[in-house]
């Protein structure tokens, strides 16, 4: 994802409760110091946060599901007693975060029982949710377990959210577990997808979230996975994700002014990072050294150095099956009841590629000046789209002109470097 905040007008304002520092193999910790005891070790491999799919079951039927989640829980979950176990494999490998999501992750009784488990071994716990479980007792709960944030899900405002995601009333129940969660002392945010059927909504979402007091709006474009590679026929033209981007860059502006404590965020395709690096350029060239610097600084495309970590977020689901991301669930690298994440992450060929996706990339994202940058936007796109990981994204809606491409032909091409891209960068 892009902070759009820090990255357009320089300012961190990240929730309290998303704030950590990566604490791998022992290094020098994060605001809840280093849980290693014996110093750990540089080569160790590194592991990052932890979606953890609790639970397929949920009780809304949402048009873009990456999970596919059905009505009811399945007895494949991991019980209490192997959660645990897993939570303290995560301790031991100094995972900082460790996010709760579902389907429906409160659904399971025992959210809160885990949250505390895992916040006493030091580590950050977050909730995703659809907020319609977010009762008071359950807000309270959780947040009294050291639970810090939750982001819920609004597709729109009313009838909108209510038609994408399936049932009737879910808005409404949306925004009072929002409300519980906020008087449970847990900082909150509103995560949307823009497709065709919301798109419109966006603008008054935005200002919903600014009276709801949120800490952090996160717009995602449609990921083609689950249900939402069926929906892909309502992704955004090219021309209309463009005014999107621009919107989003005129809020960010704009709330810097007005409501500086709230941070906006995209996802889901990091082509918007070089867009609007290109917009600074034009509009705020002041702001284009550092906008420069943290693109590529922060890009998930860059060639890590040793020790400095590879991808940022490993999706368990509810099986204890391990998946690269969230929306890669067709490509399984272990399992967690037979070894520890470190050690399948450790032993696993894709993990170490995704790591430098840049060095793999082929197509039009492989030729590009910016693959450092945006590591090649959603493989999960390029798996639907083309049924190979290292594909180019189709929906990279930036022209070559944009990428400093220059005339492409055959299978190699040629590329054209541009001036103001530093070329210690332009590693392939």
């Amino acid at each position: 994802m892009i902070d759009l905040t820090r990255f357009v007008n320089g300012i961190d304002n990240r929730p309290e409760g998303m704030k950590y520092e990566r604490t791998f193999g022992g290094r020098e910790g994060g605001e809840r110091g280093d849980r290693s005891d014996d110093g750990g070790d540089e080569d160790s491999p590194l592991v990052p946060l932890v979606v953890w799919n609790t639970t397929p079951a949920c009780n809304l039927r949402c048009q873009h599901c990456y999970f596919g989640a059905v009505d009811s829980r399945s007895d494949e979950e991991l019980s209490t007693a192997e959660a645990k176990a897993f939570i303290d494999d995560l301790a031991d490998a100094n995972v900082p975060v460790l996010v709760f999501s579902g389907g429906e992750p409160f659904v399971r009784e025992d959210i809160a029982e885990l949250a505390a488990y895992a916040d006493r071994q030091g580590m950050r716990t977050i909730a995703s949710s659809n907020g319609t479980y977010l009762t008071p007792e359950r807000a309270e709960a959780v947040a009294d377990a050291g639970m810090a944030y939750v982001g819920v899900s609004l597709d729109g405002v009313g009838d909108t959210h209510d038609e994408f995601r399936g049932k009737e009333g879910s808005f409404e129940a949306a925004l009072e577990g929002i409300e519980n969660a906020q008087d449970a002392g847990m900082s909150t945010g509103i995560r949307s997808t823009m497709t065709r059927e919301t798109i419109e909504d966006l603008p008054d979402l935005v200002d919903l979230a600014v009276d709801l007091e949120v800490d952090r709006l996160n717009v995602f474009h449609l990921i083609y996975t689950g249900r939402g590679g069926t929906i892909t026929d309502t992704d955004l033209p090219f021309e209309r994700t463009r005014e999107m981007v621009d919107y989003l860059f005129e809020r960010t502006l704009e709330l810097a002014e007005t409501d500086p404590g709230m941070q906006l965020l995209s996802a889901g395709n990091y082509a918007d990072a070089v867009y609007l690096y290109r917009k600074i350029q034009r509009e705020l060239p002041e702001r284009a050294d550092r906008a420069r610097e943290l693109l590529f600084e922060d890009g998930p495309g860059r060639v890590v150095k040793k020790g400095d970590g590879g991808p940022k977020v490993v999706n368990v689901d509810y099986r204890g099956d391990v998946h690269p991301s969230m929306f890669l669930p067709t490509i399984t690298m272990g399992n967690i009841r037979e070894r520890p994440l470190e050690a399948v992450l450790e032993d696993s060929d894709v993990w170490s590629k995704l790591a430098e996706p840049s060095r793999h990339l082929e197509g039009r994202c492989g030729e590009c000046p910016f693959k450092e940058v945006c590591g090649g936007n959603s493989r999960a796109r390029a798996v639907a789209e083309n049924g190979d990981l290292w594909a180019e994204d189709p929906r990279c809606y930036l022209t070559d002109e944009e990428l400093g491409l220059g005339e492409r032909g055959g299978e190699s091409g040629t590329v054209r470097e541009p001036t103001d891209v530093p070329t210690d960068t332009l590693r392939t």
